[in-house]
This record gives C-alpha cells, structure tokens and sequence, in this order.
C-alpha cells in the first residue's frame, strides 16, 4: 500500500536493479571461439544466446557487470509504436518502409515471448495494451489531427488500431494498440545468460574490450586475445576502437545522445489501467502501470535532455514528480532514476555491417528493447549468412532524407559552442574543503580546471574535466552522481572510469592535494 511509503525517501536507481543478476569471470587468457560480442546488455545477451543456440561458439563481454548500465534503466516498454510518428515516418520513408520498420518491433516482442516460453523465465512477462495519446499538460496544443492520421495509416498498414475520442486514465483523445507487453527485464535476461556458457562459449564480466585487429579479427580485451571470424559490437553507443579516427568521429556526430528522467511510484488500488501510455508532447512523456500481486506501481518518465546538458537535475526530477501527482494522486515514489536513449538524425535505428565480420548496433531512441531484440535476431543471420528483411532498411551506411541531414546539422552545433563555451566560463567558486561527501565540482586548482568529488568516506578523486572523446568539458550531474560530456553524451563514474560511450578511455587522474 501506498501509505507504507510515505516517509521514504526514494531510492537512486530503478527497482529492476534490486533483482541480483549471477557473477561471471573475467577474461584471464587466450581463447578461440567463432563470435566476440562486445556489451552485455539487451542486445548483446540476446544476440549471444541466439548464436549459442545456433551451435556458434560465442563469447560475451563486458567491462563491467552484465545489464547494469543502460539496460538497468529501462522502463521496459515492450511495444513496435515508435518513437517517430508513423505519419512522419510515411512521409519520410513512404509506407513500405514504415510498415517494415513496426513489423520489425512486433516481430521482436513476439521473439521475446518465445524466448520466455523456450527458457522458462520467471520475468513476469503480461500483454498489455498501448495507447498513444494527446498530452494533458497545459499549454501542448491539440494532436488530434494527427492521430487520426496515425490511427488511419496503422490500419491500413495493417496493425491492429482503434481511434479513441476518450484514452483511458487520461481522458484524452488518442489510439489504441493492442498486444504491446511489459515485463522485468533482468530476470528475463537472466534466464538467456545462463544458458550461454559452455561447449566453448562464455560469459566474461570486468572484462574490457580494448581494440579489435581488423585483419585477424582478434579482438584484445584485459590484455588477452580472442581469435575469432566475427564480432559484435551492442554497448548502445558503439565502441569504436580499430576504426579510424575520422571515420569513426563522423559516425559519432549521426547519434545524440538523450537523458530521461524516471520515476517509480507505488499506487493507490486501481488508480489507473494496467497499460503502456505515451503523449504526444516534445519530449513525450509515458508512463508504465503494473497490476502486482500486493501492489500496483507506476513508471512515469520524460523531461528528455540532452545528457549534460541539464542546467539543474533536480529542478527537472520536481517537475515530473509534479506531474505524477497531477496525474496520480496518492501516488508514493519509491524510486527515481535517469536512463539514456540515442537518436538518430532520420528516425531509423543503425543496425548492420560497419566494417567486413564488424557488426554494430545503435540508435534505438525509446525502443530499446524491441530494436535491441531486433538487432540480435539480425547480428545472428547476419552471422549465418541467412537473408533478413530488415537489413537494407536499418544499414549503417544508407542516406538520410533532407528533413534528417538538417536535424543532423542542427544536432552538431552543441559540440563548438559547448567546446568553446566552457573553456571560457569559469569555474566553480570554493574549495576542495568546501565540497560534500558525496558530491562533485568544477573548481580551479594551480591555475587550470579540475572535476574534484569526494566519495561518502571522505577520500578526495582529482580528475582532468576533459572527456576523452573529442576534449569538451565534462559537468557533474548530482542527480546521478555522474561526470556527463554536453557535447556527445559521454558519461563517467565519480571516480572518472567510463560509464557510456562514444568515450573510451577514462577521465585522466590527478594528483590530489594533500590534506
């Protein structure tokens, strides 16, 4: 019940994080095996047990624990409703591809009930229904128009589809979507992971990928080799070591990277549907509702920001907690948290071929589990030489429409102003004294920047500000307890280690000043 809660504070991270995933080795020697999957997350973990249960030799890494980053941060809407309004997507790709592109996320939720179903996983997998619809919040002009659009275009693709003058819950006019789901995501990985290693495959935790030798295709990794024909590169923002610095810089400038703000709130009895919501504001928000066996529980999210970009990270958690109780009174947050998507400039994710046996996918905006599904089942027959009708559509290299060249443009102007704008600005005023357990500042230190936290325990880290992604200056996100890049979204732990790419090294360490 909701009043159980009243007096705690919310914890700092999604509940899916409390479930306890197994512990996997790191690599300590040499191996051969037929695919190297980089990243365990969604992706990665799917991709690596649909090889496995091809009889392909897989090993799967991962620089930290498996599903702890991006993955832990979902709010798991299972759904092929995308991001880019099918009327915007018929208009830029025309209706072939736009039907391709929903078929595709509904054939990854059906691939994932399958899995459920072939590995028994207690994930707590429901159909539930979706529902697109017109935004409550004040001063969002009326969509009706176009989700009527939306509604015509979705049947005559042949989804199943209904207008709505009056969305449950919300009161709104909108279109409903049948056969969307929702589920716990880390037991269900759970069940796909333990099922990888043996016969010649592993699983490899702490383990970092370093760089791949484009000729051999060995990939380097805590100072081993990996002989391998074929790898796989699913850390939601691509690492891209072994490509050129040029090549690989203008990949990076086609994805921009997004924070979302997420709360989690326990429920007075049926104070709305079982269901997915999404409104049609810019940034959308949505909200996830779960009928439990001794509670119910909401996931609102939204505020969308570019990461680093936040001015002040608790002023945007206050206003969709405002929210939550304009739209669910009674409701008691128990959790709060903030996730990451990548977009791209034209809409599509970039799923496919980088490079010959390289293969990367990227792009996912808020369909990551679909479309990290997706790109698994396409990385396997990519793999086994099997045809797929979605490769040409998501290719790596394929032309953006002019509406998407221009939001590419516009999307690049942050890296010269945010490179120049904080060489300029000053730092923070204060002392390393002066800063909090817990806490992290800009401040001058012998006349240059230094990014300075200090841990609970009180131990000083003294870092360089400049990421080592192409040299802006990182901010502290205290909301997160983060060092974020404003320019491409790299993120750092306190202590400089790299949390989310396109970085790939750490910040660099410095000498702190003694006590």
């Amino acid at each position: 019940m909701a009043t159980d809660h009243v007096n705690t504070l919310p914890k700092q991270h999604s509940p899916w994080i409390e479930y306890e995933l197994p512990r996997f080795p790191a690599l300590e020697q040499d191996i051969d095996v037929d695919v190297v999957v980089v990243g365990a997350g969604v992706t990665g973990i799917t991709s690596a047990y649909l090889l496995r249960k091809a009889g392909v030799k897989v090993a799967l890494i991962d620089r930290a624990r498996i599903a702890s980053t991006d993955t832990a941060r979902t709010t798991a809407h299972l759904t092929y409703v995308t991001d880019e309004r099918l009327h915007t997507l018929v208009k830029h790709w025309g209706k072939d591809a736009a039907r391709s592109f929903w078929e595709g996320g509904a054939a990854a939720i059906d691939q994932i009930w399958a899995l459920v179903r072939e590995t028994g996983a207690d994930c707590d997998f429901r159909w539930v229904t979706g529902y697109l619809h017109e935004s409550t919040r004040h001063g969002v002009h009326s969509d009706r128009e176009k989700l009527e659009q939306d509604a015509h275009l979705a049947i005559e693709l042949e989804f199943d589809a209904e207008f709505l003058e009056r969305v449950p819950h919300v009161n709104r006019c909108g279109v409903r979507f049948p056969q969307q789901a929702r589920f716990h995501p880390r037991k269900y990985l759970e069940a796909l992971v333990n099922a990888i290693p043996g016969d010649g495959s592993h699983v490899f935790e702490n383990t970092a990928f370093e760089d791949v030798d484009e000729r051999t295709t060995t990939v380097r990794a805590n100072g081993r080799r990996i002989r391998c024909n074929y790898l796989v590169v699913a850390t939601h923002n691509p690492h891209m070591a072994g490509k050129r610095f040029l090549s690989a810089t203008l990949f990076q400038t086609k994805l921009s990277l997004y924070t979302s703000y997420v709360l989690g709130a326990h429920l007075p009895p049926r104070a709305a549907p079982e269901a997915l919501f999404w409104d049609t504001a810019d940034p959308y928000e949505y909200l996830r509702v779960d009928h439990r066996g001794d509670h119910e529980y909401a996931i609102l999210g939204g505020e969308d920001v570019k990461t680093g970009q936040e001015k002040n990270p608790e002023e945007v958690f206050h206003k969709l907690r405002q929210r939550l109780e304009e739209r669910l009174p009674g409701a008691t947050v128990v959790h709060r948290w903030l996730g990451q998507v990548v977009e791209t400039a034209d809409g599509l994710p970039y799923i496919g071929e980088s490079a010959p046996s390289q293969f990367i996918a990227t792009g996912f905006s808020g369909n990551g589990w679909t479309l990290g599904t997706l790109a698994a089942m396409l990385a396997r027959d990519r793999y086994l030489k099997r045809r797929n009708p979605w490769f040409d559509l998501f290719r790596i290299d394929r032309r953006p429409f002019h509406g998407g060249l221009w939001r590419y443009v516009s999307e690049n102007v942050d890296y010269p102003y945010y490179f120049l704008r904080d060489r300029v600005a000053g730092a923070e005023e204060g002392t390393f004294e002066e800063i909090p357990p817990g806490e992290g500042r800009i401040l001058k230190w012998q006349g240059k920047k230094v990014a300075a936290y200090r841990a609970e325990d009180g131990f000083l880290s003294v870092l360089s500000p400049v990421c080592t992604h192409l040299r802006c200056l990182v901010r502290w996100n205290g909301a997160d307890k983060t060092w974020d890049c404003p320019c491409h979204g790299s993120r750092f732990h306190p202590d400089g280690r790299v949390l989310s790419g396109p970085a790939e090294s750490p910040l660099e360490k410095l000498q702190a000043p003694e006590s």
